[in-house]
């Protein structure tokens, strides 16, 4: 699972460097993240889709299906990383 806050400014940022030691800190001694509470850590910022999905694909875990739903912008992106990838993409608006 891959967890982003989009709203938050990336590690490289140097004006969020001392809160994401913090937090990478807490996460590293308490083995969850302060934000969700879950095992998986929230990342900062936005995605780099490409290395999101090269790394998926050289899991080599099986096929490999992405489901979303969400704003039609990132729709289109993510069914495009899809067809480069060869997953396969599910969308569902509400």
């Amino acid at each position: 699972m891959h967890i982003y806050m989009t709203s938050a400014l990336r590690k490289e940022d140097m004006k969020a460097v001392g809160l994401q030691l913090a937090l990478e800190l807490i996460h590293n001694k308490k083995e969850k993240d302060l934000i969700t509470g879950l095992k998986t850590r929230t990342n900062p910022g936005r995605p780099d889709w490409d290395k999101v999905f090269r790394d998926l694909q050289q899991q080599k875990n099986g096929k490999i299906s992405v489901f979303y739903c969400g704003n039609p912008a990132l729709g289109k992106t993510l069914k495009a990383y899809c067809q480069e990838f060869g997953f396969r993409f599910r969308q569902e608006n509400f």
